[in-house]
């Protein structure tokens, strides 16, 4: 009868044949000290990696090994997740197979789980990468600002690995990618569900053998880039409903803006034409009664900032739609007299640029605290 390990160690392997057998060495330390099994995913590879797996499992001093094959490559968050799920272990964990990432950080992360550090059922362990070159640091931090727009929550280093949690978070997995957002969703489910990310130190190092699977040239890196955004917005989308998801967000702002306009026409139209008041005093009346609908809805409906101080909110709230006017009123003239654009089509361009100003204005300053994780 085979026992169940406690740890399930899993790397993804895209042409990793010379790195394989170093990569054995030094996961053979560990054995003994640690109740681990080791799942090396032969993620569609076209060179040696497949013949080398072979004889790696022919060798009986690594019993810990097990070898999953993919026969075509559709993906680095793919070959992650079909290890995962082969996987027998209470304790999941996934990382690089290129020793960039030291398989000994893995075991880091277990010695927090082992000493009580951390409680893996309600947190996730995940490496920030130190000892990285400027330019690498720069495209991670634009990523975390992709994440921040798109998702809503704020994400450092979301590539550092290794990522360690329970097979229960593991098996509340929805849709997830199957390219290189694979860790972008798994950090943002674990914020989804209420789960602590705990990150510790690890050494980015030098590749030994291969080359970057990502960036191998100009083209393919900002390919990748490319990728990555329409990755983060079908997250975003397939995750509307979620509370601070700002597609959610948005949606409800609109519908938000439906409900503040009829306000804001009813109330017009029943003073101009039911108490025959003048129209200048009609429309800044129905202006100021959809606006105080405005704030109320977005305040509590939108973004959920019911908690923050209501003078301040409002203030800044009015500010925001004052610049949003002045900007619907600069774009509409650019459009028709420098541009020569027709007016109808302008008032929908300058309406949805306002639109746009408004709503980030009233995310990121007015209702922050409901607007992020």
């Amino acid at each position: 009868m085979i026992s169940t390990p406690r740890f399930s160690i899993v790397l993804p392997c895209y042409n990793e044949a010379d790195n394989i057998p170093l990569l054995l060495e030094r996961f053979k330390k560990f054995v003994g000290q640690y109740d681990f099994e080791l799942i090396l995913v032969n993620n569609g590879s076209v060179d040696l990696s497949s013949l080398v797996l072979k004889s790696q499992q022919q060798d009986p001093s690594n019993f810990f090994l097990r070898v999953a094959t993919i026969e075509k490559n559709i993906g680095y968050g793919h070959g992650i997740h079909t290890g995962l799920q082969q996987a027998r272990g209470e304790i999941l964990a996934y990382s690089h197979a290129d020793i960039q990432t030291p398989p000994e950080d893995i075991f880091k992360a277990f010695d927090l789980i082992t000493s009580g550090e951390v409680d893996i059922n309600r947190s996730l362990i995940k490496g920030f990468r130190i000892n990285r070159s400027d330019d690498k640091t720069f495209l991670t931090q634009g990523l975390s600002q992709m994440v921040r727009l798109f998702l809503g929550v704020q994400l450092a280093d979301i590539n550092g690995q290794p990522k360690v949690f329970h097979r229960t978070f593991f098996n509340s997995f929805k849709n997830p990618p199957f390219d290189f957002s694979y860790d972008i969703f798994v950090l943002y489910w674990a914020i989804q569900n209420g789960l602590e990310l705990n990150t510790f130190e690890v050494d980015f190092g030098k590749r030994l053998h291969g080359q970057s699977k990502w960036a191998t040239n100009i083209l393919t890196k900002y390919k990748t880039i490319l990728k990555y955004l329409r990755s983060i917005l079908l997250i975003s989308w397939r995750n509307r409903s979620e509370r601070d998801n700002p597609f959610g967000q948005f949606l409800r702002f609109l519908i938000t803006g439906i409900f503040t306009n009829l306000l804001n026409y009813l109330t017009f139209w029943g003073l101009l034409r039911g108490l025959y008041i003048n129209y200048i005093i009609s429309s800044s009346v129905g202006f100021f009664a959809g606006f105080i609908l405005g704030f109320f809805l977005n305040q509590a409906f939108t973004f959920h900032a019911i908690r923050g101080r209501i003078h301040l909110q409002m203030g800044k709230f009015l500010f925001v739609n004052l610049i949003s006017l002045s900007i619907n009123v600069l774009t509409i003239y650019l459009l028709v007299d420098l541009l020569n654009v027709i007016p109808e089509i302008s008032q929908i361009l300058a309406i949805a640029v306002s639109t746009l100003i408004n709503f980030s204005g009233s995310k990121f300053w007015v209702f922050r605290q409901g607007a992020l994780s």
